[in-house]
């Protein structure tokens, strides 16, 4: 069995690097690489998120079509996840075979950071981000660094921000699970439960201490719920 990982805004492969020390060594990760950051950060950012899961999916292609995988996605990567179901179902290639959605509302559910009456300047999407405790405080020194994370985070805004998927749209086929955090401001007044919609499957949520980015201190809680849901030892 293959667990995709798909990155949050801003996020990398590299985000997911750590959850290998808790899963079993049965299960192949594979945190999947956009453009723009970390291995591939000499190509250019995705500013279509149709374009940017048919990159994804060209490059795991083969791994799709041969092997059992579930997908795992946090905040934006629920987004990717829909569109690279959606892309897969089209390709008449094999789904996975069961999903894991943390940090988001429904996709259906508007949690827009852009406004809708003027552009919004990469100053204002890092403000919010720093506002939510979503992004570390510049320190001295590390300038450049930073300024790189923002103009990823701000790239992957754009392309995710109005993007909404419905039932309609696309229905997932297998069962789902839906993690979050209960301090997580973004998800303030959603109802988790809602991704239900989603799927023709069972939807299972589970919550946990923490804002969003719950999983840092609960890594192995997260990664024992995916072994279990899995069936892998």
């Amino acid at each position: 069995m293959v667990l995709f990982f798909l990155p949050h805004a801003g996020g990398s492969a590299k985000s997911y690097c750590s959850f290998k020390r808790f899963l079993p060594k049965s299960l192949q990760v594979i945190p999947m690489e956009i453009a723009g950051r970390g291995t591939r950060s000499n190509e250019p950012l995705f500013t279509d998120i149709s374009d940017c899961c048919r990159d994804i999916l060209s490059k795991h292609r083969i791994v799709i079509a041969n092997e059992e995988y579930a997908i795992f996605g946090h905040s934006m990567g629920t987004m990717l996840a829909c569109e690279l179901v959606k892309q897969i179902r089209e390709q008449c290639l094999p789904e996975p075979k069961h999903i894991f959605l943390s940090g988001r509302c429904c996709a259906d559910e508007d949690i827009s950071i852009l406004s809708d009456d003027k552009d919004t300047t990469d100053d204002e999407i890092a403000s919010f981000f720093f506002s939510k405790a979503l992004l570390p405080k510049p320190t001295a020194g590390a300038e450049e660094l930073m300024a790189m994370l923002q103009r990823i985070l701000c790239a992957d805004v754009r392309m995710v921000d109005k993007c909404r998927y419905y039932p309609h749209d696309i229905k997932f086929r297998c069962d789902i699970t839906v993690l979050y955090g209960k301090d997580d401001e973004m998800l303030d007044g959603f109802d988790m439960s809602g991704w239900q919609r989603m799927t023709n499957g069972k939807c299972h949520v589970y919550s946990f201490k923490g804002t969003h980015f719950y999983y840092q201190n609960c890594k192995e809680d997260v990664c024992r719920i995916i072994s279990d849901t899995l069936g892998i030892v």
